[in-house]
Order: C-alpha cells, then structure tokens, then sequence
C-alpha cells in the first residue's frame, strides 16, 4: 500500500409482542465535555468543541499539521486553553503529538475505514436488534423524520445538517437499545467515522440511498422483527461502505491510493 498522502490526508493502508418499555434517558446530539460547576462552559470547553467541530468535518484537514499558536489566534484565546483542549483530543485520538513539531490531525486510511465499519456494523446490527422490543412509537416518528433529511452538495450548512440527521438517526436507535455500553461504543464509532462521512458525501450524492435505508430501518423497527432489523442494519452498512471506498478510488483526487 502506498505510504503517501493526498491533499485530504487520506492514506493508503409479525404480531408485535407485549413489552415493558424500560424508562431511557434521550439519546444525546453529540459527545462532549461536561460543562464547568454552575452550567457555565469554560474557555477550555468551547476551544474543545470548535477546534472538535473543525477536525470532524475536516475544515482541519486529516493530516495537516497544528501549532499552539496558530489555534490560539484561530480561535483568538490564549495559548493555555488551546492546550488544554489538544490534550483532550489526543486522548480521544483526533490528534496526535510530534517533539518540537507540534500536533497533527491524525490521518485516515483506508484500513481504518475497514475496521470502523467492521466494528459499527457487528454493534449496529445488535442495538436495532434489541430496539425492536423497546423502541417506542415517539421514538419511531422521530427516526421518521430524521430519514427525511436531505443536502445539497455545494452548501456547507445542508451538508452539515444531513450529517448531524444520519448521526441522530443511528445514535437514537442505539439508544433505543436500552444498553447503555453498546451506545457509548456505538456513539464512538459514529464519531471516529463522521469525518469518512463528510469527505464520502463531497464526492457523491448519498440522498437516495441513505433516505431509502433509513426509512427501510424504521419500517422493520415499526413491525418489531428483530432478525430483518439485524440484517438490514448489516447491508445498510455494507453499502455505505462499499459506495464510501468506491467514491474515495475513484475520485480524482485519490487516483494513486492503492486500496
């Protein structure tokens, strides 16, 4: 596989049955910090969230290298709450750190890809499984409406809408799993792969197929089949995939990646 890197920073490598519905606290938009005592953000929290914001829909290109100062006068705070905040997403493995260089966004590579969809896709397929007993008939108008969603390629806000949609959608039928540990490790994985998602959704238009899937997914949820939930959460992944790395290949801008 080619050890390079592009200018994107991608690099080779039936009848329902009863049920007790458990009482579930909402699926939350998105991971985050905990705000400070009193509900305030600190200056540390809101660096955290935009310098987040700007790595996972790639306005911080995966690859591309980061200096103290250079976010500081980014995001015109001091050096101080920037390093705070790096530190963080190192330890969320968004960044990474080089001795007398800097930080860097670290990059992402086909073989990443494959492993995040191997892993989503075994836990996904597991949460609709166990949604089919507990999801409720709010929580399914909700998911409705989510699958709704469309974008429009050249704007950025749609683009950002429709990701935050299809991140909704999957979050809140984890949720519905009733497991917290799968959600946590579920929302894991919808972060680690957002920045796939946008980069995926610059190069082709995914309306059709994600809009069909995800209305297919509230369909079997609303007839309560945990096996067909099961296996339509499967190929829906696998489609993702499949169109993902096929739109990445033959993009021009990665024609040398060897897969």
């Amino acid at each position: 596989m080619a050890a390079g890197s592009d200018e994107n920073g991608v690099r080779a490598e039936g009848e329902t049955p009863a049920r007790d519905v458990p009482v579930r606290r909402p699926a939350p938009p998105a991971r985050s910090r905990a705000p400070k005592k009193g509900g305030r953000e600190s200056l540390t929290d809101r660096v955290y969230q935009l310098l987040r914001n700007d790595i996972l829909t790639c306005a911080l290109e995966p690859g591309r290298e980061l200096s103290e100062a250079e976010l500081a006068q980014r995001f015109d705070v001091s050096k101080t709450p920037v390093r705070e905040a790096l530190a963080t997403l190192r330890q969320e493995g968004f960044v990474r750190t080089f001795p007398r260089r800097g930080y860097q966004v670290v990059p992402i590579t086909f073989g990443d890809m494959s492993e995040l969809f191997d892993l989503r896709t075994i836990l996904e397929a597991g949460a609709a499984e166990l949604a089919c007993a507990r999801i409720t008939d709010a929580e399914l108008d909700r998911l409705q409406k989510l699958a709704d969603v469309v974008y429009d390629r050249a704007e950025q806000p749609s683009l950002q809408r429709f990701i935050k949609a299809n991140r909704d959608f999957h979050a809140a039928i984890a949720n519905a799993s009733g497991n917290v540990r799968l959600e946590t490790l579920i929302t894991r994985q919808i972060d680690e792969l957002e920045r796939f998602f946008y980069l995926g959704a610059r190069l082709r238009d995914v309306n059709s197929e994600t809009v069909d899937d995800h209305h297919a997914i509230v369909e079997v949820l609303r007839r309560r089949d945990p096996a067909a939930a099961r296996a339509i959460m499967i190929r829906h992944n696998d489609l993702t995939r499949e169109g993902l790395f096929k739109a990445l290949a033959t993009s021009r801008s990665f024609a040398q990646i060897s897969l």
